[in-house]
């Protein structure tokens, strides 16, 4: 008997191997399941934090949206599919019961498609617990500069908001410059540095209305840089 084609070797490796990682994924042991929920819950939890990182840096970059969404989403979805789908699915089967659209659309499944669903809204339309704002020094300016900036905002009856914010130490910092996306709202270089800016103003990026604030040396060099969104801002 002639020995079988190369391809049919392959075939044969990678059914066995996609069989093997079946019975790896519905293993319903307690231990196993909670290991995969953890395991997916800190997966999501540093994919959304680190996606937030990055988008504070590079705001426009949809494959950064695409990965917030993922992680936020994965933060619940993991634990509640292994602990809760897998094995409501699996007590059913036993008891000859399927909770099915017909074909492969399973429960599991249906549980994924939900999922995949929900990451692409999200990315699309991210709501505001999603989003972190990060303040970062940006450069070392050489000196130990450390300001801070503290914003309250005021809505009025018609749902404008006026934002005002100010340093609370202006030590070696020459002008502020405040930007709404690529636009300049602007340039404030009379110490103490307090300014205003309304909700009208601002454009929206990644779901909700934000603004960035650059302190900026005699040098002109960076020594700071700010993010905020209007939702994470106080009443003052």
């Amino acid at each position: 008997m002639s020995d079988p084609a190369p391809t049919t070797v392959l075939a044969r490796g990678l059914r066995s191997t996609w069989h093997t990682l079946l019975t790896i994924y519905y293993a319903n042991s307690l231990a196993w399941r909670l290991l995969k929920a953890g395991a997916l819950f800190f997966l999501g939890f540093f994919v959304w934090a680190g996606s937030n990182i990055l988008l504070s840096y590079f705001p426009g970059v949809t494959i950064l949206r695409l990965a917030l969404a993922y992680g936020f989403v994965l933060i619940v979805y993991g634990p509640v599919h292994h602990l809760l789908v897998i094995p409501v699915y699996q007590r059913l089967r036993r008891q000859g019961t399927h909770l099915s659209l017909g074909g492969h659309l399973h429960l599991p499944n249906l549980s994924l498609l939900l999922f995949a669903v929900l990451v692409v809204a999200l990315a699309v339309a991210p709501v505001a617990p999603m989003l972190i704002d990060f303040q970062s020094a940006l450069e070392d300016s050489g000196a130990d500069i450390t300001p801070d900036m503290v914003c309250v905002k005021h809505t009025n009856d018609t749902g404008v908001a006026s934002i005002h914010c100010h340093l609370t130490d202006a030590t070696g910092v020459d002008r502020v410059a405040v930007y709404s996306g690529d636009t300049r709202l602007l340039v404030d270089d009379t110490p103490p540095y307090e300014w205003t800016v309304t909700s009208t103003e601002l454009q929206t990026v990644m779901g909700s209305k934000r603004f960035r604030v650059d302190l900026i040396d005699a040098d002109g060099d960076l020594i700071r840089r700010y993010t905020r969104s209007l939702p994470m801002i106080a009443e003052g």
